[in-house]
């Protein structure tokens, strides 16, 4: 039962609180007084003005008083973490552009919420209709989720993408660039506070006290200091903190000389042992054979480490998840300098996708999307500057890294009129080892060469036709003046082209298989390898097949003989990658889930142990080695890549 009368609600008084000073009724001894002024240069005073608690003037007071003449820099320092994908860091420009992603995606998830839907992609059929329309690039922000940005396009020859502040920068280069000031500057704050003792260079100090160059001491009036006063200071003898902790070191050394044993001269080449232990480099000394510290491969069994995915940030589309995806990844390229770790993945949903590969997080760095061309090949120039962008289309991309610009080429490349011999598709071409020419197979046996001196926009200088009849299955440069085509009517003939005289200069013929389908020469020159129809990997030595040298312009045909021929797949082979060390081969065929063999070259003999019935590699559509040799990635048609670390490369 709730009762009648009313509860008086208290009042909250608004008196102010009674404040008591709390004070202390010890006092110094002059001993700590005397401490007191030997460090800080106080008087021995134990009241006046502006004095702290009981009228003492404490070394707290002191302390503020000197800490108000510093600068905030020297009081505080603030690390602030490097975007992965920015050179220079941040501007106003930088965030102008992250507003108008953030503005865009906002809009992205409205149209999503009322039931609209981004445009959808056509058929192969109705892909012609919609080649006027220009590529898009999608960056990828700090927190990996992917923020499209779409650019605008010209209907132009050129497609250009406007000025877009995203660019793949290089993890090596821009950690070093954005800590050399900072570096600098600690370090000559370390040499200052860091004197040499004996004409030896000290080691420099982790971290120096800006507080100790504002303390002031005087040597002269102190009775234990004087020794460090005597020919050094001048009349009044007042040092800072520095100076004195400079003066107290030498007067240690004086005392406490340096042991014979720690003055022994190091012998030349072997380190210390303080400079051993601080490091992670390896505790044996390099062995003399050709790849430097690394040992040989061994064969019979690798050690193969599975990683974080390379696409798990930004996976492509696989076949079974759309009707429109293609064939999953179509093809994966590296980087061609070892110090960038980019992988560059195409993917059948018409989309280029890059990653900085590190083995731990592979953050998503941006995304090209090229709606009138259907992706089948992804290759970096020799420089490393651009990528070539082709697919089953008369004409190519190419996107600048430096710039950010993805450029098409020009209408009509291959002449006005269509020829029997001209292209239909650029997937098939080989760049030089100079990036100065382009080979592109073409129809009925013919290659046209394209002059990619330029700014990538490459033109066409010389057509090689044989009349062999045939298509063109694979080509392969050899040096900077030769190149070799496979194809022929079984696709099992070589010929070897000198491109300045536009001459065949030899032929020969792969007579261990029938219907060839792939050629590589690893990266040393020194192997040839051709893949066939039927499973079979023919291994050849190079210089089997460069012939006699002779004076005359004979054609020479040879008969050479394999030096391996590597038959347990039983698939038409349609991968093949030479390690960089020229001491690898893997080869793959996309017919069969986990059809994958990797080889031993010097002995010609399978790696057993892996990959074993387990490995979940599935349908590979490609593979490749990274350019430092320490990664294999392997593309398949459920749109994932697969990365592995190979260990005997990744400890060296």
């Amino acid at each position: 039962m709730v009762s009648g009368k009313k509860r008086k609600a208290s009042r909250v008084s608004l008196d102010p609180v009674s404040t008591k000073l709390v004070s202390h009724t010890w006092e110094k001894d002059d001993e700590e007084l005397e401490l007191e002024s030997a460090l800080f240069g106080t008087s021995k005073k134990r009241v006046g003005s502006g004095a702290g608690v009981n009228g003492h003037v404490t070394s707290e007071d002191v302390e503020m008083k000197r800490m108000e003449d510093m600068e905030d820099d020297d009081l505080f320092t603030i690390d602030a973490p490097v975007a992965s994908y920015l050179d220079g860091g941040g501007n106003t420009d930088d965030d102008e552009d992250r507003e108008e992603v953030s503005e865009d995606e906002s809009e992205g998830q409205d149209r999503f919420a009322n039931g609209e839907t981004d445009e959808e992609e056509d058929d192969d059929e109705d892909d012609d209709e919609s080649d006027a329309s220009g590529p898009s690039i999608h960056m990828d922000d700090t927190t990996f989720k992917p923020v499209e940005a779409e650019v605008d396009a010209d209907d132009d020859d050129e497609e250009g993408v406007s000025d877009v502040d995203v660019k793949i920068t290089f993890p090596a280069d821009l950690q070093s660039s954005s800590s050399s000031s900072s570096s600098s500057r600690s370090s000559s704050r370390s040499r200052s506070g860091s004197p040499s003792v004996k004409g030896k260079e000290r080691r420099q100090a982790l971290w120096v006290d800006p507080a100790d160059e504002m303390i002031s001491v005087d040597l002269i009036k102190d009775r234990r200091m004087r020794k460090m006063a005597r020919g050094k200071a001048g009349e009044e003898g007042v040092v800072d903190g520095r100076e004195l902790e400079k003066r107290l070191r030498e007067q240690f050394e004086r005392l406490h000389p340096r042991p014979q044993w720690a003055s022994n001269r190091v012998k030349s080449g072997t380190p210390a042992l303080r400079s051993l232990l601080s490091s992670t480099k390896s505790f044996v000394s390099p062995l003399a054979n050709g790849s430097g510290s690394r040992p040989p491969l061994a064969r019979g069994v690798i050690e193969m480490q599975r990683l974080l995915d390379a696409n798990h940030q930004n996976p492509t589309t696989g076949k079974k998840e759309a009707s429109n995806a293609g064939n999953g990844v179509v093809d994966i390229a590296w980087h061609p300098s070892s110090r960038v770790g980019v992988l560059a993945v195409g993917g059948g949903d018409r989309r280029v996708r890059f990653f900085n590969i590190d083995g731990h997080t592979n953050a998503a760095l941006l995304t090209i999307h090229l709606p009138s061309l259907p992706l089948g090949r992804t290759t970096f120039h020799p420089s490393g500057t651009s990528l070539l962008l082709t697919g089953t289309r008369p004409y190519y991309y190419t996107y600048d890294l430096i710039a950010s610009r993805c450029v098409r080429s020009p209408r009509n490349l291959f002449g006005s009129v269509q020829t029997s011999s001209s292209p239909n598709t650029l997937t098939r071409h080989a760049f030089s080892p100079g990036g100065t020419l382009l080979a592109v197979a073409g129809r009925r046996g013919a290659v046209s060469i394209l002059d990619w001196s330029g700014s990538g926009v490459g033109a066409v200088v010389a057509e090689l036709k044989s009349g062999r009849g045939g298509s063109v299955v694979d080509l392969v440069w050899t040096g900077q003046k030769e190149l070799s085509v496979l194809g022929g009517r079984d696709g099992a003939e070589v010929e070897v082209w000198d491109v300045g005289s536009r001459s065949v200069v030899r032929k020969w013929r792969d007579e261990r298989c029938y219907g060839g389908s792939i050629m590589r020469l690893s990266e040393d020159e020194k192997w040839t390898a051709v893949g066939s129809s039927t499973g079979i990997v023919n291994l050849y030595e190079s210089s089997d097949l460069r012939g006699k040298s002779s004076h005359n312009d004979a054609l020479q045909h040879l008969s050479p003989e394999p030096f391996k021929s590597l038959e347990h797949l039983t698939t038409p082979i349609t991968s093949l990658a030479f390690h960089p060390s020229s001491e690898l081969l893997v080869t793959a065929s996309d017919s069969k889930r986990n059809r994958l063999k990797l080889y031993h070259l010097a002995s010609g003999s399978a790696y057993g142990n892996w990959p074993t019935q387990t490995t979940p590699l599935g349908r590979i559509n490609a593979m490749a080695f990274s350019s430092g040799g320490d990664y294999l990635a392997t593309g398949n048609q459920r749109g994932k890549v697969l990365l592995y670390s190979l260990k005997h490369y990744a400890n060296a």
